[in-house]
């Protein structure tokens, strides 16, 4: 990892951090901040860890909307983003709602390298356990929760090559950002969907996922009304494909800083070249947030800290969320010239700024009852330069049990099937006999075994939906059935490269 010119061996957090000092707000560790400096200063052994970040001194929140009333739950970063509309409306009373107990304590000793000395034998947090021992335990001293008792949350580790042997899913999709160009492109990984399913206990509810520089966004497993959330599990709405050659940054290279003349919409693609406007945008398997490992067929530029201390790249991995509400790219926020076809909307779906870039670690949760966060470096930089990603919390690392589970939920399925779902009314009985052969080679620890036959022997005999027609060689001949099938299936081959691996 290079950073500002040298190199680095530890995690930098630059998560959104937001204190109260004259109705200003600055990123952590970024111009203006004094704070992180100061925690680093007070406590140098703690660098790099899961304190040295927004956390530890700021909280999530909630609110209520809709009828009936639903309560949306967000992190620190989305939460301040939230309270202050990305600072348009930022004030003292919303931005001190972003502190944590430990937070407002600092605060109030000062501000200062001083002041955390100072509060560090108060318990902020009430748990019964001292500021300086939560900080030498790892645990945060503004979290009740969170205390020296715990251990670390279940956690697993995944390379890229795992997730290039789990199912691929591929989309086109427009990335649609509010300060940045807009692109048309296509991503391919694996649907983050399948992976968290393979993996979560029952009582898992969302997910947080982070990138090495502290950028963390929250994402519940379902559809949402709130419009910063981007839903785990479901489909999303087919998009439309807009093009205008005013828009094309191609035919009007941007011109920064003011854009007044450029273009602001990347429509270089090769998956958009045959496209025409208005073309809708079809996936047989439907758009889905995908965890992607690929752009346009190469592989994601691994990110990078600038001179700048901000994030370049986008890879290995990135978290790409199709748009709730599709829309047309509109105009950059920052340009001065909204005489534009597509001027900028504030209330347009930009789900680009929810797109996760280089991401290292997805939690997954509630953590389980007596875990604790695990420590940051262990999303930091070293996973970016080996190509992994970081799973824990609410998750199974053992599987075996579950995949059991699983298959007998598969079999349950095959039966419950109507007999017409079936080109040949036996099919039915050879398939589930086929299932009961893999279960057999997964009693045997004989997982490679049960994943060739999996594919080989039960998904090629459902799997014509995904092409939107019934193959030559399909055993199911309604597309209904074999969508619910294969959803399954897939599932269990991500379990068996992971008890595998």
């Amino acid at each position: 990892m290079k950073a500002t010119g040298k190199w680095v061996s530890i995690a930098v957090i630059l998560m959104s951090v937001l204190f109260v000092s004259q109705l200003s707000f600055a990123a952590y560790n970024h111009f203006g901040d004094i704070d992180s400096a100061n925690f680093r200063s007070a406590y140098p052994d703690r660098v790099g860890t899961k304190l040295d970040s927004c956390t530890t001194c700021h909280s999530g929140g909630s609110y209520t909307s809709g009828i009936p009333p639903k309560t949306t739950t967000l992190g620190s970063c989305q939460w301040c983003h939230y309270i202050t509309e990305y600072g348009e409306e930022a004030t003292s009373a919303n931005l001190l709602q972003t502190l944590n107990s430990y937070g407002l304590a600092y605060k109030g000793a000062g501000r200062t390298t001083v002041a955390l000395g100072a509060i560090s034998g108060n318990d902020s947090d009430g748990d019964g356990f001292g500021n300086q021992a939560e900080i030498a335990a790892l645990t945060y001293p503004g979290d009740a929760t969170d205390d020296p008792t715990k251990v670390p949350a279940p956690s697993r580790v995944i390379s890229l090559m795992e997730l290039e042997e789990m199912p691929s899913h591929k989309q086109f999709l427009l990335m649609n950002a509010s300060k940045s160009d807009d692109s048309f492109t296509q991503y391919s990984g694996v649907a983050l969907e399948t992976l968290v399913k393979a993996v979560m206990l029952d009582s898992a509810m969302d997910i947080t996922v982070y990138s090495p520089d502290g950028f963390a966004t929250y994402h519940p497993f379902y559809l949402s009304a709130n419009p910063n959330t981007y839903h785990v599990f479901g489909v999303y709405p087919p998009g439309t494909f807009y093009y205008n050659e005013r828009a094309d940054i191609a035919i009007y290279p941007p011109d920064p800083p003011n854009y007044p003349t450029g273009g602001w919409c990347d429509y270089s693609s090769s998956s958009a070249a045959d496209r025409e406007n208005s073309d809708i945008i079809f996936n047989p398997e439907g758009l889905k947030m995908l965890l992607a490992f690929k752009r346009g067929g190469e592989y994601l530029t691994p990110g990078v800290l600038n001179p700048q201390n901000k994030l370049d790249g986008e890879g290995p991995f990135r978290v790409v969320p199709p748009q709730k509400n599709p829309g047309w790219p509109d105009q950059r926020s920052s340009s001065t010239n909204q005489n534009v076809v597509w001027p900028y909307d504030k209330n347009a779906d930009h789900n680009a700024g929810f797109s996760s870039r280089t991401v290292t670690m997805i939690k997954v949760m509630p953590l389980p009852p007596g875990t604790t966060d695990i420590n940051t470096m262990e999303a930091g930089w070293p996973y970016v330069d080996e190509q992994k990603i970081v799973i824990y919390g609410s998750i199974d690392t053992y599987l075996v049990d579950k995949l059991n589970t699983s298959l007998d939920s598969l079999i349950e399925t095959v039966t419950a099937a109507p007999n017409a779902a079936f080109k040949v009314k036996s099919s039915k009985n050879a398939l589930v006999n086929k299932i009961e052969a893999i279960k057999k080679h997964v009693k045997a620890g004989a997982y490679s075994g049960a994943l060739a036959k999996l594919k080989e022997d039960v998904l090629k005999k459902t799997d014509g939906y995904l092409s939107g027609a019934v193959d030559a060689n399909d055993w199911v001949k309604d597309l209904g059935v074999q969508q619910q099938l294969v959803s399954e299936i897939q599932i269990i081959w991500v379990m068996l490269v992971l008890v595998g691996a």
